[in-house]
């Protein structure tokens, strides 16, 4: 939500323009151009806010996707896979429960299934 305000204001700074003017005198009136020259109107504003829009839902949209894959990964009991994708949720939203408990228990259950791993590959050389 905050990227999105972020975005909207960054866009109504862009329309109002920096003001600067290539004639002599700084701050006069006269070296603004109008509002309506550097501010979009009617069509215009509808579509440099839905470009505005659109790129940052497109951000949002692959994050949510990576936070969507995390807890679907440790839903699916794919622990070691999970990790780094749970690593990467939880960068993007810290304070996502979900997210925290998913990364915990992929890497409780990746460590699990590692330590399980060795302790067979340790006992099947015993026997040789």
């Amino acid at each position: 939500m905050s990227k999105l305000v972020f975005v909207i204001s960054l866009m109504t700074l862009m329309a109002c323009g920096s003001g600067d003017s290539d004639s002599g005198t700084a701050g006069s009136a006269s070296d603004s151009p109008p509002v309506s020259a550097t501010a979009p109107t009617g069509g215009d504003a509808k579509s440099a806010g839905s470009a505005a829009m659109e790129a940052g839902s497109g951000k949002a949209e692959a994050e949510a996707a990576e936070i969507s894959s995390c807890l679907r990964l440790v839903a699916s009991a794919k622990y070691e896979e999970a990790v780094p994708v749970c690593l990467e949720a939880a960068k993007i939203d810290a304070d996502n429960a979900e997210v925290k408990a998913a990364l915990k228990k992929a890497e409780t259950e990746a460590a699990k299934e590692a330590a399980t791993g060795a302790a067979a590959d340790a006992l099947g050389g015993l026997g040789d």
